[in-house]
């Protein structure tokens, strides 16, 4: 049986969800409190100071075309044509890393090495223009942009009292203290 169809019919117990990464099937428990109020902020910031255009959301699947695997950003930032599944021929639950113009990540204890390390690597591959990573551990939000041969060639980061500037389409500073109150 291969990874896709293993994790679309393993049986998860309440509050787990699967991801695959690096080619190796990921079971993580859902988020904290703490973790889904800092996505919320992130979330509402978008809505009032984002571009048209473009819809977040949360708990959705997103594909690495090139590997085949697959991530649950905590937040994906789509243009609404993306959302609607203009083009898409495949499943309503999955649509292609490639479309993302934002991936976000809170890391959490259990998911810091995938946060950082894998999916990282695997946003650039797909060449996710934007990559935020908010990490309440370590106080600090990284931003990576500019990928380039499956590597972001800029990575900002900020602590609370500083902030890093999400580029066009989106055009705003990310102030790292809003994020992780």
């Amino acid at each position: 049986m291969d990874l896709p169809t293993l994790a679309d019919n393993l049986p998860l117990p309440d509050g787990y969800r699967t991801e695959i990464i690096d080619g190796s099937l990921v079971v993580s428990p859902t988020p904290s409190y703490r973790h889904a109020r800092i996505i919320r902020l992130c979330e509402r910031m978008l809505e009032r100071d984002g571009p048209e255009g473009l819809e977040a959301l949360q708990w959705v699947t997103v594909e690495i075309s090139q590997d085949g695997d697959r991530f649950v950003p905590d937040l994906a930032v789509f243009p609404t044509a993306v959302v609607d599944g203009e083009g898409w021929e495949g499943p309503d639950w999955l649509r292609a890393a490639e479309d993302l113009e934002l991936a976000v990540e809170v890391v959490s204890p259990s998911s810091a090495l995938h946060d950082w390390k894998a999916k990282t690597k695997g946003y650039a591959r797909a060449g996710v223009p934007f990559y935020l990573v908010i990490d309440p551990r370590k106080s600090e939000i990284a931003l990576f942009s500019e990928p380039e041969s499956g590597t972001y060639q800029t990575v900002e980061r900020a602590v609370p009292g500083a902030s890093v500037h999400l580029g066009a389409p989106f055009d705003l500073d990310i102030e790292a203290a809003a994020l992780l109150q």
